[in-house]
């Protein structure tokens, strides 16, 4: 967008500003938009706009404006294709820097061909000097935009826009290409072939080319140089470590958490606090940050996994995560999303039968009492008993006007006389055929009421009265024997089986149960050592804490494992040891032993962490890394150690006393590698919702063997370093006793 004043001398800035964003106009005097707080730029008359260029490209309109690039709609004048230009702005001509990283998103972007990544058609210099690119235009929305505008988007439209991301990301690494810039932003939806929801992925503005491209990998980041989206990069990208393709699984992983509840993982309140969460903290759960959502747990184990802090913990190729999305649709359908009319219970109010309607007044069309007992039927029963279409009658007038449906008044309209002269035969008729018969005088009372027009029982109902004709001599079948018989042969199993059952039930209380399960983070582990003072093979420990008991949500102390019987060390996988470090859970079972120990017999890592315990032993590796680092001489990373002090450890010890007191003591160990302390070095001790402490075993890092004891306190869900002195080694000693 241009903005013009008729006194405007056109060598001269603009006097306006204008949001890159909302592209709202504001005075020279504001800094930054107050909707979206985007920095507002003068914008001048775009002399390009009209032009062609190198014969081939006209120049129609900008469309966007970035720090080192103009976005403009241009138009191929011989093919008729509408396409965008990406040209340098001018002020970066003479940066040689900006120049090569334009020139190389020009090569990242030529080396891709896959549906859903923007082509590149063309790249050349304009007369001014200025390098630019041809590529798509693409005429959609960014992902970003669409969460905006939705406050988020349902995991099943989501799923299909990054199974398709992940494939054009997969094709880049494949091709040697890191894009390192991965965000919402970054993926337009665009709708191709009435297709909506088409993903493109767009810039590679500060893309690395690797030797898998072909091409020789250019260094154009200095040591310490960070590029990037501080809400998506990884945690190596913060730290400005060299990166490889699962930098880009973690970006990936940022916007899909950020896709489906519409926050983004980690935001802190400046840019140097949000990268600072990625490397030290985990996002909050999706029940916690959208629990009006229902988003499936297996596609919230996908987010954090490739959400994991660690690289070697996170999917190892976008073709795995792209694996785990499809996993995830496909557990959808097969799991009937759709409910199943075959399944569908039946609709109530509705017979099974659709040639029995239900009528008002059934239940006294069979009443029988007055054929029973041979009372005469009010006349509102009998002129009911009469207007009903359905039920057979056996004897009397009324049963040849219901069977032959037809209105014989002669024949169905009888005296009163003959009525009660029926009734008194019929009376008669039943004494004698309950004499002579079966059936007690119930039977004489039906056989009177069929006389005089009563409807026959439907047939359950007549089997049931037969039934309850059947007199059953108790007293002959019933004696002591019987009881007992019963008693041991029905009573007694039922009691047993209840308590076994009240016994599974109890979980790891069951007094009859030998092997014990329990799950929860590790304390302390060592694995099988030989003590160098007394020359003895010491047996393998671990501390666990069961924070969780299976079958049983009841807390407990922790626990000791002995590790004799077992050889642990058959179960580790992670590379950074990970899984034996203090908040690593474990799910073990074993046989109880004395004094609240337990040998166990299967044990293996859940692949999941304490969420108190983990990051603050990485903030408390983080520290002492930094301080062995800063053992070399000319190091700056003392102040990084300082950066991870709480508030008040700050207030006791300013920088300057804190470099005078921790820049040679204490002394690590010859040979010591920051990023392999052993796990044996920790111990948990003492464990709150705000703070816990670690008991550091010196003989693992320093040069003296003595004891630590380091305090970690949590600052706005980040933990801190609040104190970390030496103590008494009795402490050690009988803290989770070896």
């Amino acid at each position: 967008m241009t903005f013009e004043d008729p006194n405007q001398d056109f060598n001269q800035p603009v006097k306006k500003k204008v949001c890159p964003v909302c592209k709202r106009e504001f005075p020279p005097s504001q800094v930054v938009c107050p909707h979206d707080k985007s920095m507002l730029m003068y914008v001048q008359k775009d002399e390009l706009v009209g032009t062609i260029l190198n014969d081939r490209y006209r120049v129609l309109s900008e469309v966007g404006r970035g720090g080192m690039s103009i976005v403009y709609k241009g138009l191929h004048e011989m093919m008729d294709r509408t396409v965008a230009i990406k040209m340098l702005q001018t002020q970066h001509v003479t940066d040689q820097l900006s120049i090569k990283r334009f020139q190389q998103e020009a090569q990242a972007a030529s080396h891709l061909q896959h549906p859903h990544v923007i082509t590149v058609y063309d790249c050349g210099v304009v007369a001014t000097g200025q390098p630019y690119i041809v590529m798509d235009f693409l005429e959609g929305q960014s992902l970003s935009d669409v969460v905006k505008l939705e406050n988020y988007i349902a995991y099943q439209r989501a799923i299909p826009i990054f199974v398709s991301a992940t494939e054009a990301l997969e094709h880049a690494h494949q091709k040697g290409v890191i894009h390192r810039d991965l965000k919402s932003s970054n993926i337009m939806l665009v709708e191709v072939e009435g297709r909506g929801d088409f993903v493109k992925v767009v810039d590679f503005g500060i893309a690395k080319l690797t030797t898998a491209s072909g091409k020789t990998p250019q260094n154009l980041t200095q040591t310490g140089e960070i590029f990037g989206s501080p809400i998506y990069m990884s945690p190596e990208q913060c730290l400005g470590l060299n990166l490889d393709s699962r930098s880009d699984i973690y970006s990936m992983g940022a916007v899909l958490y950020e896709t489906l509840t519409g926050f983004p993982p980690l935001m802190g309140d400046t840019i140097y606090a949000t990268m600072k969460m990625h490397v030290s903290q985990m996002p909050e759960p999706f029940n916690k940050v959208r629990p009006d959502l229902r988003i499936p747990e297996q596609l919230e184990r996908v987010t954090f996994k490739a959400l994991a802090k660690k690289p070697e913990q996170r999917y190892q190729t976008m073709q795995e995560m792209r694996d785990a999305l499809d996993q995830c649709v496909r557990t959808q359908y097969e799991t009937g999303s759709v409910p199943s009319l075959i399944s569908a219970p039946p609709s109530m109010g509705f017979s099974t039968n659709p040639h029995i309607e239900s009528r008002p007044g059934e239940a006294e069309d069979f009443d029988l009492s007055g054929g029973l007992f041979g009372n005469e039927p009010s006349s509102q029963s009998t002129e009911r008993s009469r207007d009903k279409s359905t039920g057979p009658y056996i004897s009397g007038p009324d049963s040849q006007k219901k069977t032959s449906g037809t209105k014989n008044r002669k024949t169905g309209a009888g005296s009163d006389g003959a009525r009660a002269t029926g009734r008194q035969t019929g009376r008669e008729t039943g004494r004698e055929t309950g004499r002579q018969g079966k059936e007690t005088g119930r039977s004489t009372g039906r056989a009177t009421g069929r006389q005089t027009g009563v409807r026959k029982p439907a047939p359950i109902e007549k089997k049931k009265n037969k039934g309850l004709a059947i007199n059953i001599d108790w007293a002959r079948y019933i004696n002591k024997k019987v009881v007992l018989a019963v008693f041991g042969l029905v009573v007694v199993p039922a009691v047993i089986t209840g308590v076994v059952v009240a016994a599974n039930r109890m979980g790891n209380d069951n007094p009859f149960s030998l092997t014990k399960v329990y799950e929860g983070p590790i304390y302390y582990l060592r694995p099988a050592t030989r003590d160098t003072e007394s020359g003895q093979d010491l047996p393998g420990i671990m501390y666990l804490k069961p924070a969780k008991l299976v079958k049983n949500s009841k807390d407990a102390a922790p626990i000791k494992v002995m590790l004799d019987q077992f050889n642990i060390e058959n179960h580790f996988g992670q590379q950074d040891r990970s899984d034996q470090k203090p908040g690593a859970v474990w799910r073990i079972s074993g046989h109880k032993g004395p004094n609240n120990s337990i040998s166990i017999d299967e044990g293996d890592y859940q692949e999941r962490n304490d969420a108190q315990i983990t990051p603050a032993r990485q903030v408390l590796e983080e520290f002492l890394v930094e301080l062995a680092r800063s053992r070399v001489p000319n190091s700056t990373t003392l102040q990084l150690a300082y950066n991870c002090l709480s508030a008040n450890a700050k207030k006791l010890e300013d920088a300057d006393r804190f470099k005078e007191k921790y820049g040679k003591d204490p002394v690590f160990k010859t040979g010591f590698k920051p990023d392999a302390i052993e796990p044996s070095a920790f111990k948990v001790g003492e464990v709150t919702p705000s703070s816990l402490t670690f008991y550091l075993n010196g003989k693992y890092l320093f040069d003296k063997s003595e004891i630590y004891l380091a305090k970690m306190v949590s600052e706005d869900h980040v933990w801190r370093v609040d104190s970390f002195e030496p103590c008494n080694e009795k402490l050690w000693k009988e803290t989770l006793p070896d």
